[in-house]
């Protein structure tokens, strides 16, 4: 299984966003289900005004 945990600095939100994607405050996470791989991950994104 991978578990994808994302900080999101312009998005602030709570509940289920989709299939396998839960959002809390401004931290999303994802769950995979992938036969033979385990992994954890973090991801930060922002957006910028141009």
């Amino acid at each position: 299984m991978v578990i994808d945990i994302e900080l999101t600095l312009n998005r602030f939100g709570f509940g289920k966003i989709a299939e396998n994607k839960f959002q809390l405050f401004c931290f999303r996470f994802s769950k995979w289900k992938i036969p033979g791989k385990y992994s954890i991950s973090f991801e930060i994104n922002w957006k910028k005004k141009i």
